[in-house]
Order: C-alpha cells, then structure tokens, then sequence
C-alpha cells in the first residue's frame, strides 16, 4: 500500500510541477540577447531563418509575402524598387530603415560564394542598391533577373550590432 500512495504523490507532484511557482501562475518571457555559442557552420539554417527577419518572405502556399517590406514593383526589365515597413525595431531598439537593407545588402554581396541552394541565389555581378529615402529602396540589376524576389527572401536583415559583433564572414562563425 505504501509503494502506491508515495508513486501517487511523486506522479502528482511531477504531473502539477514541482517549484516555486502556484497553481496556474504564468511563467515570465525569456528576456535578453541570443548568444550564439556552438559556431558551426551546420547551424546557418537554423538560426538565420528562425531568427533573421526578411523583405520578403514565402507563405505555405509557395506565394511572396511581404515582411520587412510593404511592397514592391518592378520600373522596368532592370530596377526594381522596394517599399519598406515604417515603425520597426531591433531587439535592441536600433530602427529599420533603408541604411541597414544596404549595410545588410553591402555585407551579404561580399560574400558571393556559393549559396547553400546553388550559385544561381547570388545576384549577378554589376547588381546594387540605391536608397530613395528612409523607407524605398531601388535595386538595379544588370539584366533581367527573374528571380531576384526569391534571392530576396533569403537576404537575412541584421542590425549594426550584428555586424560590430558577428557578420556573415567565416572568422565570425
């Protein structure tokens, strides 16, 4: 009898929780920085996509959505012009503007290696961002570029921070 009143009470305590806390109060949100602490380059993925925000984003359905960005629209075979999302913040309370999509754009172009997906993810050479004020920015490309908004979804946007202390370069991870 003994053994089944005590494997009751251990199964009670584990099953309502077993601290500090009452019944029913709610825990606090993790609050603080992201740390990366296990570098390897096999955890790109996951992080980036799961911590990095985009322009532009793919919805279940396989269509673009926007995110950072509001809109967008073509001016011609060449230049496309980007619309961006007032009001955004870092975690750090850092704003979203057109600086960081070139400061974003600017560092990830430095990297032109081969892209995880396949070469044809980097822009073609000659490609570049103009900004027409805080919140559009013009990308002009070479020649016609019919993908350019899917290479757009995979542009991460870091603040400043991210860049003093990490970036995309191989010394960083």
């Amino acid at each position: 009898m003994k053994p089944l009143v005590v494997g009751s009470m251990v199964l009670l305590l584990v099953t309502l929780g077993w601290g500090d806390r009452g019944w029913g109060e709610e825990t606090q949100e993790p609050r603080g920085e992201l740390r990366v602490v296990d570098k390897s380059p096999l955890n790109w993925a996951s992080i980036t996509y799961n911590v990095f925000e985009h322009l532009i984003e793919l919805d279940k359905d396989g269509k673009l959505v926007p995110r950072l960005a509001t809109g967008w629209r073509w001016l011609d075979a060449g230049t496309l012009e980007v619309t961006l999302r007032p009001g955004v913040t870092f975690h750090n309370g850092e704003a979203f503007d057109a600086e960081i999509v070139k400061l974003n754009w600017d560092e990830q172009r430095l990297l032109e290696q081969p892209h995880i997906l396949g070469n044809f993810m980097n822009f073609k050479p000659g490609s570049k961002l103009e900004i027409l004020n805080p919140y559009t920015v013009r990308f002009v490309f070479p020649e016609l570029d019919g993908g350019a908004l899917a290479k757009l979804t995979a542009m991460h946007i870091g603040n400043r921070q991210f860049y003093r202390e990490f970036g995309w370069r191989e010394k960083s991870w």
